[in-house]
């Protein structure tokens, strides 16, 4: 369990279009990250 201040663990997850995405790629590019948890989906 992570807790505030606590960095997330690295992931890749394939995007909407089928590619690759990391999460340290997009930190170390810029881009800006947000992390969504749905504990009450499905």
């Amino acid at each position: 369990m992570l807790k505030v201040s606590d960095r997330a663990p690295d992931f890749t997850l394939p995007s909407v279009d089928g590619q690759a995405v990391t999460l340290s790629d997009g930190l170390i590019s810029g881009t800006r990250v947000i992390l969504v948890f749905l504990r009450h989906l499905g």
